[in-house]
């Protein structure tokens, strides 16, 4: 039976490759196939729109993507007016949110962590003014954390009402586990010798990808031969010269963004993750339940999912990269990443790592029935 109650949902854009919004896209899903409406609210969206989905798109009022959020905020506001929705649904930090999903780390203490003086600047006092929106203790959002440690920060920064936030557990994609392993090496014209290492993400500098290549080098170094696919849509120019440099060229490649990565995972041996920052980082529960062993730092949420459930190694200290370089050459030494897979089969049977979007759409229809 068709629900009667309208939920609005707002997110800054859409593009077809990052984390928060395949989970933005996900929910949705889950939302419609229980005949719950909604309508998104974003300032673009980019490829196609699934059948059925009502979007709006408000446009985009100026030149950065600072002031791009802020006139979002504005003109999104005269549009929710029009649909008079009765609960309003964000993917990013922003006032008036009745539900706030939280893919990003604490902006206040990252931000402050990296350059003090940027307190300074128009763009940190507004997004302390959104993130204060949702997080301040007199804040009336209800809260969808990823995990422990991204509750710690926010914690540790804004006193939060604890009965705001909900801890929901991971979720990929239903079908990621039926996809079928690949002959990668002929695929990617890989030297049969090799062992394949695994960067995916957007956001080349956030998620490391200069460590992941310096650790490559490394292991090459150490007559250990692997090389590096490298999935993500960003610009590679910079790290071309890093390739170059270290003399990889023939061991790093570049692929872009793409729609068969659950193959490719199922076909390397390693997933390197050495991110600055990352909430949480669902790339690294779709290596878990595609059995390929994760290599990453204690800076990424998840990286508790990968000690749990013994998938790999995290560095679970202040990240220095000879001490990572070496915890990895540990890993790929003799057969310890066959026997780190060998202890990993079965993850892809658990349904906790599929649950998320079921979790979240029960928790929207106890709020609209309530």
């Amino acid at each position: 039976m068709t629900s009667t109650k309208k939920i609005a949902i707002l997110l800054y854009r859409y593009f077809p490759y990052g984390g928060l919004q395949k989970d933005f896209l996900e929910v949705a899903k889950e939302l419609r196939s229980r005949e719950i409406q909604f309508k998104v609210f974003t300032r673009k969206w980019e490829g196609t729109i699934p059948e059925g989905f009502p979007v709006k798109e408000v446009g985009e009022r100026g030149l950065t993507n600072f002031s791009k959020n802020k006139n979002f905020v504005k003109d999104s506001s005269v549009a929710l007016e029009e649909y008079d929705p009765d609960l309003v649904f964000g993917f990013n930090k922003m006032p008036g949110l009745d539900l706030y999903f939280a893919a990003d780390t604490c902006f206040k203490k990252e931000a402050l962590n990296k350059n003090p003086l940027m307190k300074f600047t128009r763009r940190f006092k507004q997004s302390i003014e959104y993130e204060k929106a949702v997080f301040k203790s007199s804040s009336s959002t209800e809260i969808f954390l990823l995990n422990n440690k991204q509750a710690e920060d926010f914690k540790s920064v804004y006193q939060i009402n604890p009965n705001k936030i909900t801890i929901i557990p991971p979720g990929i994609d239903l079908n990621w586990s039926n996809h079928e392993q690949i002959g990668i090496h002929n695929a990617f014209k890989i030297p049969s010798e090799d062992k394949v290492a695994l960067f995916v993400g957007s956001d080349f500098s956030r998620k490391g990808l200069d460590r992941a290549i310096s650790s490559v080098h490394f292991l090459n170094e150490n007559d250990i031969p692997f090389s590096l696919l490298v999935i993500g849509k960003d610009n590679f120019g910079p790290y071309s010269e890093l390739v170059d440099k270290l003399g990889l060229n023939d061991k790093i490649k570049y692929l872009g963004p793409r729609d068969d990565v659950a193959s490719i995972m199922k076909s390397s041996d390693l997933l390197l993750h050495p991110a600055r920052e990352e909430a949480a980082g669902n790339v690294i529960i779709e290596s878990l339940v595609s059995n390929l062993p994760v290599a990453t730092c204690r800076d990424v949420g998840f990286a508790e999912e990968v000690k749990k459930n013994k998938g790999g190694i995290v560095l679970d200290e202040d990240f220095d990269q000879d001490t990572f370089d070496n915890l990895v050459l540990g890993i790929c030494r003799n057969k310890e990443l066959i026997n780190i897979k060998q202890g990993m089969l079965g993850l892809e049977r658990q349904e906790y790592f599929f649950s998320r979007f079921k979790f979240i759409a029960d928790k929207i229809e106890e709020r609209i029935n309530a």
